[in-house]
């Protein structure tokens, strides 16, 4: 395998984290956190690795990144004081269970955020965790598929952290406006890795993962209206498939909608 560089001049003042920093055993083997203090985008990186065979939980994360991206290839602001990371997993799961990782990875960047900064936040559908529906974090899941295998996953999230209301852009909020205090972004870090180890036994059950996004979903059993490429659909929010697509109860009966913007009936 390849080396795997560390960050150029990788001081993350902000971070605390420094090249060679090793926190605690990760599924059998020592986690690895390559650091950076700007870099285009974490989740370009980690494919770049991944590609060269970077080892099962491998994190890329830096203080900033230039050109990070959400959904559709949506610019994603990413100055410093926010948490930006990609982590690389390779999962034994047939590729039809992919879209499983995404309720997973939402579900213990919740558990991680209330566990260390005592901010309770809500799921929103496709990829977001919101506060007040105001957007906190984000997730971004990249796949490589060969055949019916699954050759690793990239996730990744952006997560708002110490971020004031002049560096936000409209309808996001932080951790930070909603506690009056900031946070170590080290500790943030370690507390949402700790819980996507934790819940990483849940990929087993589909039932419990998508359960627990559901559970604590903005919008369950609520109006809604989603944008999608071609139409507008209107009705009541009533659950989420498998495969990652919400259901909604309109006036002409149940819809299924794979991919879309959503936002409150109001």
């Amino acid at each position: 395998m390849a080396a795997l560089p560390t960050g150029p001049k990788a001081s993350l003042h902000e971070l605390h984290l420094k090249p060679g920093h090793q926190p605690p055993i990760i599924r059998g083997c020592l986690l690895k956190i390559i650091t950076y203090e700007r870099i285009s985008s974490t989740n370009t990186m980690a494919k770049a690795l991944a590609q060269k065979g970077a080892a099962d939980w491998t994190v890329v994360v830096s203080e900033v990144q230039t050109q990070g991206r959400g959904r559709s290839g949506r610019s994603w602001k990413s100055p410093k004081g926010g948490l930006w990371f990609s982590l690389i997993i390779r999962p034994k799961i047939p590729t039809d269970r992919i879209p499983i990782l995404q309720f997973w990875v939402a579900n213990a960047l919740r558990t991680g955020i209330e566990e260390v900064c005592g901010v309770q936040s809500e799921v929103k559908w496709p990829n977001d965790l919101v506060v007040n529906w105001k957007k906190l974090a984000g997730i971004l899941i990249k796949t490589k598929i060969s055949g019916p295998e699954l050759v690793y996953a990239i996730a990744g999230i952006g997560l708002n952290v110490n971020l004031t209301a002049e560096e936000l852009p409209t309808g996001a909020t932080s951790i930070f406006l909603a506690r009056k205090k900031r946070f170590s972004l080290e500790k943030t870090l370690g507390s949402i890795l700790t819980a996507l180890e934790g819940q990483y036994k849940t990929l087993r059950d589909e039932n419990a993962v998508v359960g627990n996004w559901w559970k604590h979903c903005a919008h369950r059993m609520k109006p809604v209206i989603i944008e999608t490429s071609n139409s507008r659909v209107r009705g009541k929010s009533v659950g989420v498939n498998f495969d990652g697509s919400i259901i909604v109860q309109t006036d002409q009966g149940s819809v299924t909608v794979p991919d879309g913007t959503l936002r409150l009936d109001t």
